[in-house]
C-alpha cells in the first residue's frame, strides 16, 4: 500500500500552538482552502505550507496519476469532544464534483494526517479504493488494512483513493489536522479568513517509514462503506504511535 509516516515532526511548543488554534477555530464551516503561494494568515496555514515544503515537495503524488503541478491545499480538522465520535469510512475526493457530475470521482495528489494528541483510536486505512465513480470499489473486501495509532506530531501520508475512517470510541481528546494536496482549486473551498499571528512550527527531520507487517494476535471488527458491510482483522496489543499492516 502507498502509505508513509514519520515520527513526531514538530516540537512540543509547535503542537501546543496548533492545538490552541484548532480549538479557537472549532467548529469549522466546512473544509478550507489554502493556495500553495498564499501568504499564511495563521499558524495552521503556515504549518500546512511548511510541512509540505519540508516533507512532500519532492514526492507528493501518492496516487501515481499524472495530474500536473500542485496549486493548493484543502484542509480541516477533527476534535473528538463527545463519546462515540467516529469518522465514517470514505475516500478523499472532490465532493462537489461528485454531487454535480452524477458520482464522478476526482482525487487530490495525496492525503495527509497530523496527529495533535495521543489517543487509543487508530486511523484505519484499507487497500479498498474508490474508482472513477462513487460506487465503484476496487479490492473489496480489503485484503490489507493499516492501523495508524495517534501520537502527538506524527505525520501520515497516503493515496487519497484508499477507503479509511475511525471507528466509534468513548475516549475524548482526539485532535487531528488533515490536508489534501490538489492540482486544481475544487469548487466551494475558501480561505478561512481568520487572521492571527502565523507562528512558525519547529520541524524535526525524521526518516520516512512504511507500515510494519503485524504478526501478533488479531481480533475482528466490522465497518460499513457506501452500502456495503465488511469484517476485518485488527492488531491486538499494538504499540501506540506505530503503523501496522494486517493481512486480511
Amino acid at each position: 500500500m502507498n502509505i508513509s509516516y514519520c515520527p513526531p515532526i514538530i516540537d512540543a511548543n509547535s503542537l501546543l500552538n496548533l492545538k490552541a488554534e484548532a480549538k479557537a477555530f472549532n467548529p469549522l464551516a466546512g473544509n478550507m482552502w489554502l493556495g500553495i503561494h498564499d501568504e499564511p494568515e495563521n499558524t495552521i496555514e503556515r504549518y500546512i505550507q511548511d510541512s509540505f515544503d519540508f516533507y512532500l515537495k519532492d514526492d507528493y503524488n501518492y496516487s501515481g496519476i499524472p495530474l500536473g503541478a500542485p496549486v493548493g491545499f484543502e484542509w480541516w480538522f477533527h476534535i473528538f469532544e463527545d463519546n462515540d465520535r467516529a469518522v465514517g469510512f470514505h475516500s478523499d475526493h472532490d465532493e462537489v464534483m461528485r454531487m454535480e457530475d452524477d458520482g464522478m470521482m476526482r482525487y487530490p495528489f495525496c492525503s495527509t494526517i497530523t496527529y495533535l494528541t495521543n489517543h487509543i483510536s487508530p486511523t484505519i486505512i484499507t487497500n479498498t479504493m474508490t474508482g472513477g465513480y462513487v460506487k465503484e470499489l476496487l479490492n473489496f473486501p480489503p485484503t490489507e488494512v493499516v492501523f495508524s495509532s495517534p501520537e502527538e506530531g506524527k505525520f501520515v501520508t497516503f493515496d487519497p483513493r484508499y477507503i479509511h475512517g475511525v471507528l466509534p470510541d468513548r475516549n475524548e481528546g482526539r485532535i487531528t489536522l488533515m490536508y489534501n494536496v490538489w492540482h486544481y482549486h475544487p469548487k466551494g473551498l475558501h480561505r478561512i479568513g481568520c487572521k492571527r499571528l502565523p507562528l512558525p512550527s519547529r520541524f524535526y527531520k525524521e526518516q520516512v517509514k512504511q507500515p510494519v507487517q503485524w504478526l501478533g494476535k488479531t481480533g475482528t471488527c466490522r465497518a460499513d462503506v457506501i452500502d456495503l458491510r465488511f469484517d476485518f482483522k485488527y492488531p491486538v496489543g499494538a504499540n501506540g504511535g506505530d503503523c501496522w499492516s494486517v493481512t486480511q
